[in-house]
């Protein structure tokens, strides 16, 4: 297999034009699909960096595909977003399967929880675990889905189910029985498998790549390099999977799947009565200790909504230790007691899950991990009081370096966005990724034709009162969306803002659709989008990974400059960190943040060569400042003004806008 392969695929007289007949050859994906075949074939980490428009699934999955099969080895190809999952499986692949030469086999892992268990939903219709009418209704759902569905894959279901349904009847691991299973040649979760160990390209998400970090390599199967792409987000997900989390939440929901004495169910019902009653017993007591534990919690720490970063160990008595040892010893007492496989693996799989439990809150209150930060999130919910204890490590540098890129010969970490002021710099340091090289490609869509960046020097900076900065900021955005005839993607940073500004614009804006995250999915939200021109305001899950092309979107506004929150636990101890290093954290860490962020929510306007819009950031310290520059020098080269009559003209007049204003 040779470069040349690569490259002649993305000819303009190649296979895939052949095709394709719209098809436009691109240099910039030419570039980067022989990049990645020489990372594959040389052994060599590469970060890449293709702007919007580039093809870049297509430039590294081509390659990917040619190294596996000439070479008879597995590539993973890991994503953030489910939109960029849902495009290479749903669209690239079945292209690649048309126009490639060669016959290739691939398939897309998912975690065991998105499957159903045909053996745990036929003992769920035996043991009349549930308590409601409707839980029994999609129960028997369930019975009739599972007969026609060929993948068993939750997300495909045509209701959402319950959590108690998919509780009892989606495969969980500590409860399956591998080959024993009466169900094991027919299981959805087993059947995948078999498909994933004779793939050459596995699909994966980065949360169930760190699944399989975090567990030694038992989740995948062995590969012989990795795709990351929208690597940006690798360090958070990375973050969360190496911390520790425990709340009262998921504690009371393990105790009622127990045994609930509320209802007098749950699974030590089944049991031999014998066996159980002491263990019914027990766990009453560790649900008294827990609600002892977390009322000692409130009374210390309040019960309204709030944060609060732990730099000590908490002066709070684990009174819920000696309760949780208790109950994990009786259920492994219990294991040889029983007959039943299920029974047996019932017994096994609460005793394990009662250690886990005691294992991360006395890790939580003794505080000793190295280079962790804790905290507790207080939510006040309707019926209760929520409380999470939180603890992840600073920094994962030196686990993604031991842990990732040392163990995988072939890496390559590709995005939109990977790059702050035309250097890697700052995600290299973040992720410890050594690559031997390194490419940053310009996207080949014309910005200074199709897109308007409008920054307006004369509204106030998000500091200033709240009252006049809202009231500013709303005038400016309803004027925004007027001048669009709706059409706007709205792009917030915080669900207080976003909620104060849609109570001032909803009675405004009647003429148009206003979709508010939270009140819809964010994918029905889209849907109703492009039906016709609305306005979404949307936070964080808005900002990347979603692709509206065409004239159904013409207007985005950012509201503020995407600062991480800096009262938050992990941004303060990551400041903390640098600045014990005598790294400069708002040079080196916030502005880069931010930046990667700008980059994701003002990429979200051009997604096509016809493409034509504004973005419009209302922050004015991205001119008032002297940082603000660095966000504009990052963004695409386009047309810029101060002025909104420049941006009723660009969105009424077809031709591009030829700006004397334009900022310096």
């Amino acid at each position: 297999m040779k470069v040349e392969d690569v490259t002649s695929y993305f000819a303009k007289d190649g296979l895939l034009a052949q095709r394709m007949p719209n098809f436009e050859s691109r240099p910039e994906q030419v570039a980067m699909a022989e990049s990645v075949m020489h990372s594959l074939m040389d052994g060599e980490h590469l970060m890449v960096e293709a702007g919007t428009g580039t093809g870049k699934s297509l430039a590294y999955l081509v390659p990917a595909i040619l190294w596996a099969v000439a070479n008879d080895k597995k590539v993973v190809v890991s994503t953030y977003t489910k939109t960029l999952q849902e495009q290479i499986l749903n669209h690239d692949i079945p292209l690649l399967r048309e126009t490639l030469p060669i016959p290739f086999r691939y398939a897309l892992c998912l975690g065991n929880e998105n499957y159903l268990s045909l053996r745990r939903m036929k003992r769920a219709g035996q043991t009349g675990l549930f308590n409601r009418s409707e839980e029994d209704e999609q129960l028997d759902d369930l019975f009739s889905w599972s007969r026609i569905t060929k993948t068993g894959i939750k997300s495909e279901l045509p209701f959402q189910p319950l959590p108690s349904v998919w509780e009892e009847t989606g495969r969980q691991k500590d409860l399956c029985q591998g080959k024993n299973c009466e169900t094991y040649q027919q299981c959805f979760y087993f059947r995948e498998r078999r498909r994933w160990y004779s793939a050459h390209l596995l699909v994966v998400n980065h949360s169930l790549f760190f699944a399989n970090v975090a567990n030694s390599g038992a989740v995948l199967p062995r590969f012989d390099a990795v795709i990351f792409d929208e690597g940006q987000n690798l360090e958070e997900v990375g973050t969360n999977f190496l911390g520790l989390e425990l709340s009262n939440a998921s504690l009371n929901y393990f105790l009622d799947r127990l045994y609930n004495p509320r209802t007098k169910r749950g699974r030590v019902t089944h049991l031999p009565d014998r066996l159980t009653a002491e263990i019914r017993k027990q766990v009453i007591k560790v649900r008294q200790a827990a609600d002892a534990f977390f009322e000692n919690l409130f009374d210390q720490f309040g019960r309204g909504d709030r944060t609060l970063r732990f730099h000590q160990k908490p002066s709070i008595n684990n009174t819920l230790f000696l309760p949780l040892k208790d109950l994990h010893e009786m259920f492994k007492s219990l294991e040889p007691e029983l007959d039943v496989d299920e029974d047996i693996l019932e017994a096994t799989s609460a005793a394990e899950r009662c250690f886990a439990f005691n294992n991360t809150l006395t890790a939580w209150l003794n505080q000793d991990l190295e280079n962790y930060v804790y905290w507790l999130e207080i939510n006040q919910r309707k019926r209760f009081i929520r409380a999470t204890l939180k603890g992840v490590p600073v920094n994962i540098k030196d686990e993604m370096q031991k842990q990732v890129f040392d163990k995988t010969e072939r890496v390559v970490m590709t995005s939109a966005t990977l790059s702050t002021n035309h250097t890697f710099d700052y995600v290299k340091e973040r992720l410890g990724f050594e690559p031997e090289e390194e490419s940053i490609l310009d996207s080949p869509f014309d910005y200074p034709s199709q897109a308007l960046l409008y920054l307006p020097k004369d509204l106030p900076e998000p500091s200033e009162e709240i009252n006049r900065y809202v009231k500013a900021l709303s005038e400016r955005i309803e004027a925004l969306i007027e001048s669009a005839g709706g059409k706007t993607f709205l792009l917030f940073t915080s669900y207080d803002l976003l909620n104060r500004v849609f109570k001032v614009l909803d009675p405004k804006l009647s003429h148009y659709p206003l979709l508010k995250q939270g009140d819809l999915s964010p994918s029905r939200m889209l849907d109703r989008f492009k039906q016709e021109p609305s306005v979404i305001f949307g936070t964080n899950s808005f900002w990347q990974g979603v692709d509206i092309p065409g004239d159904a979107l013409s207007s985005v506004v950012i509201t503020k400059l995407p600062f991480d929150v800096p009262t938050d636990p992990l941004v303060q101890a990551r400041i903390e960190d640098m600045k014990k290093r005598q790294i400069n954290p708002f040079k080196h860490f916030q502005i880069p943040r931010a930046i990667i962020q700008l980059r994701q929510g003002f990429g979200r306007l051009i997604r096509t060569r016809s493409d034509r819009g504004v973005v419009s950031i209302l922050d004015s310290r991205m001119v008032r400042r002297g940082y603000g520059q660095q966000f504009i020098d990052s963004l695409p080269d386009c047309s810029r003004t101060q002025d909104i009559n420049d941006v009723k003209q660009f969105l009424n007049s077809p031709p591009a806008l030829t700006d004397p204003r334009k900022i310096k």
